[in-house]
C-alpha cells in the first residue's frame, strides 16, 4: 500500500516508525487534536468510537494513518452483519471516523481523505417511537400536574407544552426562569451550547412556579433537595402512561414528539414548532409525524368515502 503521509517541514511526518518510534503515540496525539474541535458533550462519545475503531484497526494488522474507502466499509459491514448493531447505530458511528479523517486531510497529515466517498446505512425517513394522541395526552398532563411532587408538572410541561428535549428542563436553575415583558420564558441551554429564551404558556408557567415555590436559587426541578435526575424523570413519566392507557411505553422523548406531533394536527407553523423545540430542520418534524398521519389515516378515510359515492351514484 502506498504511502499517505506528507512530510511537514522540519518534522517527520506523523505515522514514522522508524528509529524505534511507536505507532500508537502519533495517533493518539492526532485523536486528541480532532477531539478539541469537537463539542464538548460530544466529545467522551466521539473518543469512544474512535477507540472501538483503532481497536479493530489493530485486530487486523492496519495502520491507521493508511486506510482506504474499502476499510471502513469493511469495518461498516462488520459492526452490522457480525456483530449484529443497529444501521442506525453504526451510521451516527461512522460520523466521528469520517470526520476524523477529514481533520487529518484538512491539516495535511495525510494526503487523501479515504473517508470522502465512504456511504452511510440508509435509515428510514421515519421514526416509529410512541407518543401520546390528544385524548390521552389531556389527561396525562392533568394527572402530572395533580401529582404532588411539584417537579412533575413542571417537567411534564416543560416536555409536552414546548417540546423541549429531556436534558434541558432537568439543567435548568431557578435563575432560567423569569418574565420578558408579559411572557414568562425559561433560559434553555440547547443541544450544541447554545442558549434560548423560550416562552411558555400561562399553564406551563403556573406549573414552573409551583415547583420554585419560595425557593430563590438553585435547581428549578428538585425532588427531596437534590436537582432531579433523568431516571428519575423517565420513570414519572412511564408511569404517567400506563395510567391514561397508553399501549405502548412512553417516555420524556415521547412528550417532546407529541408536542411536534399535536401542534402539526393544529396547523402551527413549522418555523415556530421548530423555534420552541429547538429543531434545526423539518426533517424531524416529519419524521415525527409520520406516524400520526398513518395512525388518522385521512387519506384511506378520504379513499373509503370516494369508493362509497361511487357505488351509490352507480346503483342510483
Amino acid at each position: 500500500m502506498g504511502r499517505s503521509v506528507r512530510e511537514r517541514p522540519g518534522r517527520r511526518a506523523v505515522g514514522h516508525q522508524g528509529g524505534g518510534e511507536r505507532m500508537d503515540t502519533p495517533v493518539t496525539r492526532l485523536i486528541a487534536e480532532y477531539l478539541a474541535s469537537v463539542p464538548a458533550k460530544s466529545r467522551p462519545a466521539y473518543k469512544r468510537v474512535l477507540g472501538l475503531w483503532l481497536k479493530w484497526c489493530s485486530d487486523n494488522r492496519l495502520n491507521v494513518l493508511q486506510i482506504r474507502r474499502f476499510h471502513i466499509d469493511a469495518y461498516r459491514v462488520w459492526r452490522i452483519e457480525r456483530l449484529g448493531k443497529q444501521p442506525a447505530t453504526v451510521a451516527s458511528e461512522l460520523v466521528p471516523i469520517c470526520c476524523f479523517y477529514e481533520y487529518l486531510w484538512q491539516e495535511q497529515y495525510i494526503e487523501r481523505n479515504p473517508a470522502e466517498h465512504v456511504k452511510r446505512p440508509k435509515l428510514r425517513r421515519w421514526s416509529d417511537g410512541s407518543w401520546l394522541p390528544q385524548e390521552q395526552a389531556a389527561p396525562f398532563l392533568d394527572l402530572a400536574e395533580a401529582d404532588r411532587r411539584a417537579f412533575v408538572g413542571a417537567a411534564c410541561c416543560l416536555l409536552l407544552l414546548n417540546g423541549l428535549r429531556a436534558s434541558e428542563p432537568l439543567k435548568l436553575d431557578i435563575s432560567d426562569y423569569y418574565r420578558v415583558g408579559d411572557t414568562p420564558v425559561v433560559h434553555v441551554n440547547r443541544k450544541f451550547d447554545w442558549m434560548q429564551e423560550v416562552g411558555l404558556s400561562e399553564r406551563a408557567a403556573k406549573a414552573v412556579e409551583r415547583a420554585i415555590g419560595e425557593r430563590r436559587k438553585g435547581p428549578l426541578l428538585v425532588w427531596r433537595g437534590k436537582r432531579v435526575t433523568y431516571p428519575q424523570l423517565v420513570s414519572v413519566v412511564t408511569s404517567l402512561g400506563e395510567k391514561v392507557g397508553s399501549a405502548r411505553r412512553i417516555t420524556p422523548h415521547s412528550l417532546r414528539r407529541s408536542f411536534a406531533t399535536t401542534a402539526r394536527s393544529q396547523r402551527v407553523p413549522d418555523r415556530e414548532i421548530m423555534a420552541s423545540g429547538g429543531w434545526s430542520t423539518r426533517e424531524m418534524l416529519d419524521r415525527y409525524d409520520m406516524n400520526r398521519l398513518a395512525v388518522e389515516n385521512a387519506a384511506s378515510v378520504a379513499v373509503a368515502e370516494s369508493l362509497k359515492k361511487q357505488n351509490k351514484e352507480e346503483t342510483s
